[in-house]
């Protein structure tokens, strides 16, 4: 699981990790850089200092890469393990709908990620209406919702989506919310045949008009064949 530290959080922060020159990352880290792996102020070396705020640089861009993620069909379980481990750590996932526009609930959701990373909770989101997959696999939840997946089980955030009450609720008062167990995700013939399902689904009324169509058609051809073959004259035979 990523770990966080003080001064990531800071150079997240300060935007540090968008410095190129690291002479300017060096003098900016002479403020910040408290960690137990710097040398003392009297020291401090050029070398070590610069390994150390590219080491923080480094966590801090593994930190924001995890913490700002887009899940969808193709990698939902590869990401969280929600049902198969769940060795990535704690998700808290919002389930929402892109279509006609965003909802107000997602802008809220996003501003909690930091402060969700230092308790190590990684928040993502998912648009239902590109990922058929994950709308069947998580139909019961309904959109939108804030969903957090620990242990392999799975809670619906009924709160507001403010720091406090979401923080006390995803570290402590989940476990007083009705769980649930992560559904399986669908085995892989499923996900072979899936264009094939949702090409059938969707043209299901049509498959079913061109059937009776074709149904209606050769009876009324069968009887106007044997209506012709009663009007045929017979020959008489001498």
């Amino acid at each position: 699981m990523a770990m966080v530290s003080p001064m990531a959080s800071s150079l997240l922060q300060l935007n540090c990790i968008d410095l190129i020159n690291v002479n300017s990352a060096v003098q900016t880290a002479d403020t910040i850089c408290t960690c137990s792996g710097c040398p003392a102020p009297s020291t401090r070396t050029s070398m070590g200092l610069r390994a150390c705020v590219l080491l923080a640089i480094v966590t801090a861009l593994l930190a924001r890469s995890h913490a700002d993620r887009v899940l969808a069909d193709g990698f939902f379980e590869h990401k969280t393990q929600a049902a198969t481990g769940q060795t990535t750590g704690t998700w808290a996932v919002l389930f929402y709908e892109s279509l006609p526009e965003e909802p107000a609930a997602l802008g809220e959701f996003e501003a909690l990620t930091q402060p969700a990373l230092e308790h190590q909770i990684f928040l993502a989101r998912v648009d239902i209406s590109t990922n058929p997959q994950l709308r069947h696999r998580f139909r019961a939840v309904g959109s939108p919702a804030v969903v957090l997946f620990r242990h392999q089980k799975m809670y619906r955030y009924e709160g507001t989506l403010s720091r406090d009450s979401f923080l006390h609720w995803a570290t402590e008062a989940y476990e007083a919310s009705p769980g649930a167990k992560v559904p399986q995700p669908p085995p892989a013939f499923r996900l072979l045949m899936e264009p094939l399902y949702s090409y059938v689904d969707g043209r299901v009324g049509a498959a079913v008009g061109v059937l009776v169509g074709a149904a209606i058609l050769v009876t009324l051809l069968a009887a106007r064949h044997e209506r012709d073959r009663k009007r045929k004259p017979r020959w008489k035979q001498h």
